[in-house]
């Protein structure tokens, strides 16, 4: 089964808030990453 992005796409855009929450967590858990900001940190001085 190929990759289709368009379709991929057009299935967010019609996802509610809380589908995309739950996809997030799952994708996080799956994969072991954080869909997190980086922090930036001022420099001292």
């Amino acid at each position: 089964m190929a990759l289709n992005i368009e379709n991929i796409v057009a299935e967010l855009k019609e996802a509610t808030i809380l589908e995309l929450n739950d996809l997030v967590k799952a994708i996080e858990e799956e994969f072991g990453v954080t869909a997190a900001a980086p922090v930036a940190v001022a420099a001292a001085g």
